[in-house]
């Protein structure tokens, strides 16, 4: 199985999640009793959140997850891995007062990876997400992002009747595992190129 990228963005300047970190039946169903421990801001809440959500997206593509499970997933105290059952991802955290963006991959190299604000294209986060995307893969690649389109195909049992989102060049496959997530008044992309092949 090919090596998979997951990517979450949180906007932590969204007033209905600031104070989720005080709430803890919410903080013990998406926290592990250990990670419980080490919630004391909403950063800190939601750095857990986006890391169990980007390594939720790699899995999936990977031929496991955890379903709604966040529990399952342990991320390190340190926040550079995440773990569910026997596979160990690496987990990148960044972002600022604005909000939280987090990259889980397995297999590859290092991903790259870019946070912008919504409405660039005037036709909603998800074509937004998706120019920051072929802006990304463009630049990393060394093309035209207008050369670039990013399609999902059509997967049965998929609970929106698609797959994940990949990058294709005048039709051929651009060799990368890609992820995409928008949350509030942000969109965010990353990209997994080197992808080596890896024991499922």
């Amino acid at each position: 199985m090919n090596a998979a990228v997951g990517n979450d963005v949180v906007d932590l300047t969204d007033p209905a999640i600031g104070r989720h970190h005080e709430n803890e039946r919410f903080v013990a169903r998406v926290c592990s009793e250990d990670e419980r421990l080490r919630v004391s801001t909403a950063r800190d809440l939601w750095s857990l959140f986006a890391a169990n959500e980007a390594a939720y997206k790699a899995l999936v593509k990977l031929g496991g997850a955890p379903g709604f499970g966040h529990r399952t997933l342990r991320v390190a105290p340190d926040l550079a891995s995440i773990a569910w059952g026997d596979r160990r991802l690496a987990l990148v955290v960044t972002g600022d007062g604005d909000h939280v963006h987090a990259v889980a991959w397995i297999g590859g190299g290092r991903p790259i990876a870019r946070v912008a604000r919504a409405g660039a294209s005037g036709r909603g986060e998800s074509e937004d997400a998706r120019g920051v995307l072929r802006d990304l893969v463009a630049e990393a690649i060394g093309c035209a992002a207008g050369e670039l389109e990013v399609v999902r195909d059509r997967v049965a049992g998929a609970w929106d009747g698609f797959g994940p989102p990949r990058v294709v060049r005048a039709g051929a496959p651009v060799d990368a595992d890609v992820s995409l997530s928008h949350d509030g008044g942000l969109v965010a992309a990353a990209a997994l190129f080197g992808a080596e092949r890896i024991d499922s």
